[in-house]
């Protein structure tokens, strides 16, 4: 009789499902021409099952036979199964995947998904209990009156912001007021904090139960996550949601920070508004597993983009058949998913095309500001300047982040290739030798790569045709005789100058140029002069740095730094823009530098370039101001310029 067990099947045990297992049901919004069903396993891992497999799993409860089973779904799925069927179903699909428990015998081991592009090293920072509490908190946020009020809100904003406030205020006050990017530094981990909470809101809103909220290294830069994966329960309108829930939380964000504006009058907050919104457009980017990926992958119905990409290449070489995993797929979503994988390829290439061609100038630029800011720390530790020296440590972190991150993905991909060149060369002795010395080959020349042996390498004491120019800049002086310096713009504005200068430009001082060893074909003289910055209020007290070298390697790179003695003076000023109190000003002398920039020798190893110097910032001084006054730079002059090539 169909469906009944064969003689001995009486005395097999039972199948029963895995310990954890979890039947979440039907795919909804499948882009699959055939129902998809989902099985949960233990570990996390969601596993996608064909009906007549997924039936039979669910029949699995350890209390029915294979023969009992067979007659179950034969009625639930339409056609007659035997016992036999039910059991290669079982041994040969279930078992393996770790969706069926071992009766006898070591149980298989559970193999995990390895997508491409994926996050690594993950680290849980909240507890499931926190994230949960949270997102029934702010589940009300995903009203459609609130969302829609949201949404209008932030509209009204840029068009203030950008149209008709404008930023320049509140980055100059964040670049003249260092204690400031550490508060930025901070806002920037909490907004980042809540674009994931976002995602765990809107899991929660439409049912689903969010994951745990961590850390973890996608590709070359740490980021925050949220696991929602059990939004594959909900249908295709919950998991957009899910997926747009962190931007939407980033527009929260955007408009609480601009409340906190609008109460405080802080112009710094802006910067961080426009911030905010900057990684709200990155997080559309359909290219890396980001929000936009999610959507493209949420709308198509397709889980995995990036597991299509090969199987759709192929099938577009002619005279080759259709791939089974493009043929699955309905034909309207293989062609959105086509148009997606010809366009994530050259993009892909792009982004790392460029990782490894700036890679050596990464790494350059990152030792020789590491040097600089290590200084900073110090000299502000030493100066008991503790807010400026958690700052620079802040910027020492940023630096290192990046050059962490791309030299691990580097050892990531040699791995990968090596391991897949030993095994293509298995069996072949002299192609392995060939492959080993062409590596060996590539190591031995990458350290010249990266650092090419060039005797212009070394810094330069002092440098040719030194200036400055301002808002106000004196006459360029000269001594003996040295070359005369040509005359800088003084009709430039600085930054965020709110009123007329009344400085009058006067010299101040010079610097020259010995010859040195560090640029034999330099000129053995040079010259420099200083600008007075305007003395009215809110002058940036900014000035340009021109500079000239000669006798570089035609078409090489070099780093090159400034730095001058400032001296500043300081004010308390009132509301009205005064300085009520003669003893609430203070001038002090400090060295200031810029950061090492890159420029590259013209053809007849000529460098000209310009390099913008700021005066210190009020962390410099000790002048403590009465309530009600401001602390204003008031003047600064610079003397004895130094340009040094640093790499």
């Amino acid at each position: 009789m169909p469906g009944s067990p064969k003689l001995g099947q009486h005395n097999a045990p039972a199948p029963s499902l895995a310990p954890g297992t979890e039947l979440i049901g039907e795919y909804e919004g499948s882009g699959f021409r055939e129902p998809v069903f989902l099985v949960r396993r233990s570990d996390g891992q969601v596993i996608q099952l064909s009906r007549l497999v997924y039936l039979v799993a669910s029949e699995t409860d350890g209390q029915k036979d294979f023969g009992q089973i067979a007659e179950r779904v034969s009625s639930e799925f339409g056609r007659t199964l035997s016992a036999d069927n039910v059991r290669f179903l079982v041994e040969n699909k279930l078992r393996p995947l770790g969706l069926v428990a071992a009766n006898d015998g070591p149980a298989p081991k559970l193999m995990r998904a390895k997508p491409v592009l994926a996050l690594k090293l993950r680290v849980p920072i909240m507890p499931r209990g926190a994230i949960l509490a949270l997102a029934a908190v702010f589940r009300p946020l995903f009203l459609a009156p609130v969302v829609i009020a949201m949404l209008a809100g932030l509209a009204a904003l840029d068009i203030w912001l950008f149209f008709v406030h404008g930023l320049v205020g509140s980055a100059q006050e964040v670049l003249y007021r260092p204690e400031l990017i550490v508060v930025v530094f901070v806002l920037t981990l909490l907004a980042t904090l809540v674009h994931e909470l976002g995602h765990a809101t809107a899991c929660h809103y439409g049912g689903a139960k969010p994951g745990r909220i961590g850390v973890g290294l996608y590709i070359v830069w740490p980021v925050f996550f949220n696991d929602v994966t059990d939004t594959y329960r909900l249908g295709k309108i919950g998991r957009l949601r899910t997926d747009l829930g962190g931007v939407y939380f980033d527009v929260i964000f955007t408009l609480a920070i601009a409340d906190a504006y609008f109460l405080t009058g802080a112009e710094w907050l802006l910067l961080m508004m426009f911030l905010a919104q900057l990684d709200i457009l990155s997080q559309f980017m359909p290219f890396l597993r980001l929000d936009g990926y999610y959507v493209v992958s949420d709308l198509t119905g397709v889980p995995d983009l990036f597991a299509r990409i090969t199987p759709i290449l192929k099938s577009l070489i002619p005279g080759r058949g259709t791939d089974r995993r493009v043929n699955e797929l309905k034909p309207w979503v293989r062609v959105v998913v086509t148009v997606w994988v010809l366009t994530a390829i050259p993009a892909l290439l792009c982004v790392f095309g460029m990782l490894i061609a700036s890679a050596p100038q990464l790494y350059a630029t990152a030792w020789d500001s590491f040097l600089n800011y290590q200084d900073k720390v110090q000299g502000a530790f030493a100066d008991g300047r503790v807010v400026a020296g958690v700052a620079n440590l802040i910027q020492i972190v940023l630096l290192l982040i990046p050059v962490a991150g791309v030299t691990l993905l580097f050892l990531l991909v040699g791995k990968r290739l090596g391991g897949m060149l030993w095994g293509w060369s298995r069996g072949r002795p002299a192609l392995r030798a060939a492959l080993g010395t062409v590596v060996l080959s590539i190591g031995a020349i990458l350290p010249f790569f990266l650092w090419p042996p060039d005797s212009d390498d070394k810094p330069l004491q002092r440098a040719q045709h030194v200036t400055f120019q301002g808002a106000t800049v004196p006459e360029l002086p000269t001594r003996g005789d040295g070359p005369t310096p040509e005359r800088a713009d003084e009709d430039r504005t600085p930054l965020g100058e709110r009123g007329p200068s009344s400085a009058s430009p006067k010299p101040t001082g010079y610097a020259s140029a010995a010859p040195t060893s560090a640029a034999p074909t330099s000129a053995p003289s040079a010259s420099a002069s200083s600008a007075s910055a305007p003395s009215a209020s809110g002058g940036s007290g900014r000035a340009i740095v021109r500079f000239e070298m000669a006798g570089l390697a035609p078409g090489s790179t070099a780093y090159i730094q400034a730095s001058a003695n400032a001296t500043t003076t300081f004010a308390c000023i009132n509301v009205g823009g005064q300085i009520a109190d003669a003893a609430n000003m203070q001038t002090t002398i400090s060295r200031v530098s810029t950061p090492p920039q890159a420029f590259t020798a013209h053809s007849n190893g000529n460098v000209r370039g310009t390099l913008p110097l700021n005066p210190p910032s009020a962390e410099s001084n000790t002048l403590v101001c009465p309530s009600g006054r401001a602390e204003t730079l008031q003047s600064v002059t610079y003397t004895d310029a130094v340009v040094n090539r640093v790499a």
